[in-house]
């Protein structure tokens, strides 16, 4: 009905023109028909192909043109994308009334985001009864690198402490651009058993570019040195547009092969150096007779143990040796040490400087090793034992500190376990006042406290006990040397089955050295894991 309408208004109209009227005249009186009206859409380009984009870097727009040829208004309720690809978008999108003859337009940008190739259809849908639905084709490609790590995740499971293993990383391209590295990091937890192997010998210096099908090896090493969980991970940034930043991740946990046992029994026969460093002031008379009176109770302890020892005497006014060295070899001991006592006196200075002059005999004087008296013995233990009622007041005599003395003589033997100090003085923090007093032992208290000694009260009434403890704890064995190279945070320690934390590890000597000895005949275990593979 619609079609033969239109032709019965062309004939009408052509005949009263007689016939001088074209067909634009025609159509316009169509389109002014009151009684008829109607929209026409036309939509310009129904297809378009980007061709291909640099991905990530460079992207098109195309014009949809959407024509309202008809007399009617067209009414555009909606258009969008049927597969949604976020690659494609629309922009100024146009609904809405489009009057007659009236045109409006459609953006469409193509970004590609990697290499690949996208397709999909646009659905513009308006009140034109013919073509309620028009659809406009798209397609386009991107070029792009594309990089691969293999394998982005490893767990390299348990691996023997000392023992190495070695990831070999492949990072390729399966794009169709030059791919671009730019860095390369490697992290990993601490502390660090892993670690990456330089790849400049085989890539060269960065960037590193990665033709289209190629690939280059990145290799991780892993020497677990504890048992504690490990991780690490690899970082490559490159011109990918779509994975610029790449990872790859590896864990690992250290284990332990062999546990060693190694047994001891404390029976105290270290080889002594005993230097004798004795207050010669006014008041020390008192105080120098104790100390002979009970000599015997400390030979004794000596004569026991049967182990090679030497005693020489020093004042706290000179670093030269009072008299002859005493030895196993001395006829009587006690006695000659009994003399040399009596010689020292009490007319020395009040500004006592033990400290120092203990330093200066064991550097360059008497008690150094390159003394001529022979006192000085590399394999044996040195002990400095130190007897004064007053602070040391060696600050008078050097800038030194207490804690340099204390390095000075830690530097003279090959292990902590072989020099200590002990004092026989005024108690910490405030002194004594009995049997005649003392002042707080300053400066002596500090030295025996970093060398592991024993800090003594002059005051005390019974001085047999304090020298048979200076001698049992200068005769016993503080140093246990392990047979095997502990992984150290592995080593445990028990004394007679009751774990102890009372000492440290010596890696210089391979030795654990006890803080205070392990009593005479107590029985001594160390247990500790080793590396393996090495």
């Amino acid at each position: 009905m619609f079609m033969k309408s239109k032709v019965g208004v062309f004939t009408f109209l052509f005949f009263l023109s007689g016939c001088t009227s074209d067909y634009g005249v025609a159509k316009h009186v169509e389109e002014s028909d009151p009684g008829i009206t109607v929209p026409e859409i036309e939509v310009d380009p129904t297809y378009h192909d980007y061709g291909a984009l640099s991905a990530g870097s460079e992207s098109q727009d195309v014009i949809v043109n959407i024509k309202n040829i008809g007399n009617g208004d067209l009414n555009i309720s909606n258009i969008y994308l049927h597969a949604g690809d976020s690659n494609f978008s629309l922009t100024a999108i146009p609904l809405g009334i489009v009057d007659s003859l009236s045109s409006v337009e459609l953006i469409v940008t193509y970004a590609p985001g990697t290499y690949e190739t996208n397709y999909d259809t646009i659905s513009i849908v308006s009140n034109d009864d013919d073509e309620p639905i028009v659809n406009v084709l798209l397609d386009g490609s991107g070029d792009a690198p594309v990089i691969t790590i293999t394998p982005d995740y490893h767990d390299f499971g348990n691996v023997y402490l000392g023992c190495d293993d070695t990831l070999s990383v492949e990072v390729g391209n399966i794009g169709n651009s030059n791919l671009i590295i730019s860095d390369i990091e490697f992290f990993a937890s601490l502390p660090v058993d892993f670690s990456m192997q330089d790849y400049e010998p085989g890539w060269g210096v960065l960037p590193i570019t990665v033709a289209p099908g190629d690939t280059i090896d990145l290799n991780i090493d892993y020497l677990p040195l504890d048992t504690h969980d490990d991780a690490g991970y690899l970082e490559i940034v490159s011109n990918d547009p779509a994975t610029p930043l790449a990872y790859a991740d590896q864990d690992g946990l250290g284990d332990i092969e062999a546990w060693i046992l190694d047994s001891f029994t404390q029976d105290g026969t270290v080889d002594v150096d005993i230097l004798f460093v004795i207050d010669n002031s006014g008041s020390m008379g008192g105080n120098q007779t104790n100390l002979q009176n009970n000599f015997d109770a400390f030979m004794n302890a000596f004569n026991a143990a049967g182990v090679s020892y030497q005693v020489a005497l020093i004042t706290t006014d000179s670093a030269d040796f009072v008299g002859d060295v005493i030895t196993n070899a001395t006829a009587d001991p006690v006695g000659e040490f009994n003399i040399q006592v009596d010689s020292i006196g009490t007319r020395g200075s009040a500004m006592e400087a033990g400290l120092w002059h203990a330093y200066e005999s064991t550097t360059t004087g008497d008690a150094s090793s390159g003394s001529s008296t022979g006192f000085f013995r590399s394999h044996s233990r040195l002990v400095v034992v130190y007897v004064s009622d007053e602070p040391d007041w060696s600050t008078y005599r050097s800038t030194m500190v207490p804690s340099d003395y204390s390095s000075s003589l830690l530097s003279l033997k090959s292990s902590s376990d072989l020099i200590v100090a002990h004092a026989i003085s005024g108690d910490y923090p405030s002194g004594c006042s009995t049997n005649g007093g003392a002042q707080f032992g300053d400066g002596y208290y500090d030295v025996v406290s970093d060398l592991g000694g024993t800090f003594m009260s002059i005051c005390a009434s019974d001085w047999s006990t304090t020298m048979d403890t200076l001698a049992r704890e200068s005769l016993a064995q503080m140093a246990f040397a392990l047979s095997d190279i502990p992984i150290e945070d592995t080593i445990a320690v028990t004394v007679d089955g009751v774990i102890s934390s009372d000492w440290t590890y010596e890696q210089s000597s391979n030795t654990v050295i006890f803080t205070t000895s392990p009593a005479d005949g107590s029985s001594i275990d160390i247990t500790y894991g080793i590396l393996s593979c090495l």
